[in-house]
């Protein structure tokens, strides 16, 4: 979290503390570490309220980014049992919670049904929840369903869903497949190119980068 270090004094520790989760990592990162006093008490204590505050937020956020915010908390500070508690959240909440809690399933376990309960999601609330959907599946880049999933989206006669599936495969170029970026690939993938002679070699360099076989 970064904070405009003019108005730090406005802060005390235990303020920093939680702003950050109690990752105090950010604090020193950020510049502040010399206006950070605590001892290992304060902040054993400060921790279970970030805990608090985190299972909290899980069962009544519905904000993508609070919600991711307070699972990355969680883990943080090792609480035990997360997967059960999402999995257990998750059998009767909204659709865009469902999809932050099967995307973080799958980050942490490879939990394999996230990736059918994400889809579903998608043909049964499309209009509403699509950017819900697709900011999910930011997460499945190691997932054989979602690379199947985009590349069928990329040869269909869909424009929407074609220009999502690119977006979801830049993301992906940028947080932990560099391959994706060579050769002006993302460029070939781009809607306004799906005509040109170009477009489905680099579906079949998508598909090998994928490892996808057929």
């Amino acid at each position: 979290m970064y904070i405009l270090k003019d108005n730090i004094q406005n802060f005390t520790s235990k303020e920093l503390y939680m702003m950050n989760g109690g990752q105090k990592l950010y604090i020193y990162k950020d510049g502040f570490g010399d206006i950070y006093k605590a001892t290992p008490a304060d902040e054993a204590a400060w921790a279970k309220e970030v805990i608090e505050r985190a299972l909290k937020v899980i069962t009544t956020e519905t904000n993508r980014v609070t919600l991711q915010s307070a699972i990355a908390d969680l883990v943080y500070h090792k609480y035990d049992g997360i997967p059960a508690l999402l999995l257990k959240t998750m059998q009767d909440t909204t659709p865009e919670r469902q999809v932050v809690f099967a995307s973080a399933l799958w980050n942490m376990v490879q939990y394999e049904n996230s990736f059918d309960i994400v889809i579903e999601i998608l043909k049964q609330y499309r209009p509403r929840f699509l950017n819900d959907v697709f900011h999910g599946l930011n997460d499945f880049k190691e997932h054989e369903g979602a690379h199947h999933f985009l590349v069928s989206c990329l040869l269909g006669n869909d424009d929407e869903l074609l220009i999502k599936a690119q977006q979801t495969i830049a993301i992906w170029a940028w947080s932990g497949l560099p391959e994706l970026r060579e050769n002006n690939l993302l460029e070939m993938l781009q809607i306004e190119n799906k005509n040109n002679a170009t477009f489905k070699p680099a579906i079949e360099r998508l598909k090998e980068i994928l490892k996808i076989k057929n």
